[in-house]
């Protein structure tokens, strides 16, 4: 049996790749040959040796950053296609090869031999900057060549085995995604689901057809061409076509659960069907002493110069609480953070003092307990700006699964599944939850949360940090998510 990914997968990857290939080069060469770069006036097309010496750097510049993006998976089309994953994984590329280019550079000193440069380490800063534009450029440019792979139905061909409420939900999910790079081909039935009713399956839109049982698995991957089976039984034992699936696998298929697909697709992880086995078996969820090092000494030096830099702001903060309504400048509250031990965060007040003289509740949207003051520190996030205090003190992280008071936390640990998992890292000052989903405050808003809290527990990094703190940018001047 053929590798029948290999049909679909490589052409499609080697045209992405040859793409980037131009763009990156037609940046870094062009833009170093352009003003204000140029120090001395240059013919572009003049030719000589400084012309085909700048294009060769331009070209080995470009391949250094694919090395950096075939790192970050940014290659792997499971990956590549992920519109949740892209942003963060390009940050991460960029990184690596700013890495990458700074060593070169330091070892070979004329790396940067452009016609518009007049000497090699003149403004290579600016080859630097011309590199983040051209990770720009990559970013829309991946999601034109995924539309058009979309519109053409150049999509991954995709199965999912289990036509039960699970089978069906997945399979809705990669139906309705379709720009996520994949096609559903259809499903296939396990030996344990019910016989599906003739009429109602014709009637069926063509994805949601149920196309034949286990037996028929190798046959239809042939025929449909297919690259990945998804995985979606309501039960395992006893269920699992072991022979087929491992005919699939050998022969290049990608097999996966349906939790992999879900957090693919979605940018969070599948709470409330998750078994234990995906957690403990999968991948992520690492704490590499290098990445918490670094994300420490980031949250130090930037909560210290943020403090400094937010002075006189907090200066007139204060001024404004203090005239707009009696009581105290600051308010402090007892939260859960890492490990489940408490502290107590320090916010500019935003409620009146009797607030909660009948006992902790949920903030709500339009809260009639927020001063007038209140509304606009909370839309600007201004009442947040004392917590970098508890980022300095270390028991908070700039960016993290915001911390929830432990009367909550108890409420919600009884209620909703792997709730404490959130408290394996530091609570931030922003997280991957914040920047994903509306403000809300039920038990349900915090189920939909820690789906988005538990994706960024297993994919921490201080580049994922970075694009949340991007992201969160977005949210502060468009005012979403206040409460």
């Amino acid at each position: 049996m053929p590798k029948l990914s290999e049909q679909i997968i490589p052409r499609r990857k080697l045209l992405l790749m040859l793409s980037e290939t131009v763009i990156l080069t037609a940046i870094v060469f062009l833009g170093s040959s352009l003003p204000p770069l140029r120090s001395a006036p240059f013919d572009l097309f003049a030719g000589g040796e400084r012309f085909w010496a700048g294009l060769a750097t331009a070209l080995a510049l470009s391949a250094i950053c694919q090395m950096s993006l075939s790192y970050s998976d940014l290659y792997d089309w499971r990956v590549a296609q992920n519109r949740a994953e892209l942003p963060h994984r390009l940050l991460h590329a960029g990184g690596y090869a700013l890495l990458m280019i700074a060593g070169a550079a330091f070892i070979l000193p004329d790396l940067f031999c452009f016609p518009g440069l007049a000497r090699p380490d003149e403004e290579t800063w600016k080859v630097i900057a011309l590199l983040a534009v051209g990770f720009i450029v990559l970013w829309a440019w991946r999601r034109a060549f995924h539309w058009f792979f979309y519109k053409w139905n150049f999509g991954e061909h995709v199965l999912v085995f289990g036509a039960g409420p699970q089978g069906q939900t997945i399979a809705t999910m990669i139906a309705d995604s379709p720009y996520a790079g994949f096609e559903l081909m259809g499903i296939v039935r396990a030996d344990s689901d019910p016989e599906p009713d003739p009429e109602s399956n014709a009637l069926a839109p063509p994805t949601a057809r149920i196309l034949g049982s286990a037996d028929d698995l190798v046959e239809l991957a042939q025929r449909l061409r297919i690259a990945r089976v998804v995985v979606a039984l309501e039960e395992r034992r006893g269920t699992l076509p072991v022979q087929q699936l491992l005919a699939l696998r050998m022969a290049g298929l990608y097999v996966e659960e349906k939790e992999a697909m879900y957090e693919r697709i979605t940018g969070k992880i599948a709470v409330q069907s998750l078994r234990p086995s995906y957690l403990i078996f999968g991948g992520g969820f690492q704490k590499h002493r290098a990445a918490v090092i670094t994300k420490r000494l980031l949250d130090i030096v930037v909560s210290t110069v943020g403090l400094l830099l937010a002075l006189p702001l907090c200066l007139l903060t204060a001024l404004l609480i203090k005239l707009d309504s009696k009581g105290p400048i600051f308010f402090s509250q007892e939260r859960v953070g890492e490990d489940g031990e408490t502290f107590f965060v320090h916010k500019f007040r935003t409620m009146r003092t009797d607030a909660e003289a009948a006992g902790p509740q949920w903030a709500k949207k339009n809260d009639s307990r927020v001063t007038r003051v209140g509304r606009f520190l909370r839309v600007s996030r201004i009442d947040e700006i004392p917590q970098m205090l508890n980022v300095l003190t270390g028991k908070m992280s700039f960016v993290g699964p915001r911390p929830e008071r432990p009367v909550f936390v108890e409420e919600l640990a009884k209620k909703i599944p792997y709730y404490p998992l959130r408290h394996t890292v530091k609570p931030g000052l922003t997280g991957w939850a914040q920047v994903n989903h509306p403000y809300g405050a039920s038990v349900e808003d915090a189920a939909e949360k820690l789906r988005y809290d538990l994706y960024y527990v297993k994919n921490i990094s201080p580049l994922f940090d970075l694009n949340i703190i991007l992201r969160t940018v977005g949210v502060i001047l468009f005012g979403k998510g206040a409460r």
